[in-house]
């Protein structure tokens, strides 16, 4: 039987580690569109499509944003502070129709995003890199020693055309 290098078994292990680190407890919903994990702390900003009782989507009022502890009480939703909503995670509509609507987040109000039903799920499609991606996550990377400041921004996704991954960092 040959022999794996070592370097090639570590290597392999490492990316195994931190892609299932990455994912490890994100609290999915059917209605997740993306999520914004943060270098300050393993909690999570969720996004959700917002569907009314009877399964219907007001495009007018699109998205439900929360907060998914990772720590102290793994799993327990909270809302978002006024503060929050309004500097940060919160998000403003810049135009909806009927099947689709297009919101750009407070801190990143330049990069719009274009929420839209596909088949049954529903998702988000934005410019990543100059590639037009489905937006899966965002990580917000602190500044050391002030996690007010934003170092920078991470948008990852996958391309719609040939369904690699897309990413780009946006320096603040």
């Amino acid at each position: 039987m040959p022999q794996i290098p070592v370097y090639l078994f570590v290597f392999t292990l490492i990316n195994l580690i931190s892609s299932s680190y990455s994912q490890e407890n994100t609290y999915p919903t059917d209605e997740r569109l993306f999520h914004i994990e943060r270098s300050k702390n393993r909690n999570l900003v969720c996004y959700d499509v917002k569907l009314n009782p009877d399964g219907e989507w007001k495009t007018s009022d699109p998205v439900k944003v929360y907060w998914v502890n990772r720590e102290e009480t793994p799993g327990k939703m909270n809302g978002l502070s006024a503060i929050q909503k309004k500097l940060a995670y919160g998000y403003k509509l810049k135009s909806h129709g009927e099947d689709s609507c297009v919101i750009a987040l407070n801190a990143c109000s330049d990069r719009p995003i274009t929420v839209k039903k596909e088949e049954k799920k529903y998702c988000c499609r934005m410019i990543i890199n100059g590639l037009f991606s489905e937006l899966k996550s965002v990580y917000v990377k602190a500044q050391d020693g002030n996690s007010l400041k934003v170092e920078y921004v991470e948008l990852v996704g996958k391309d719609l055309k040939t369904g690699n991954s897309t990413s780009e960092k946006i320096y603040k």
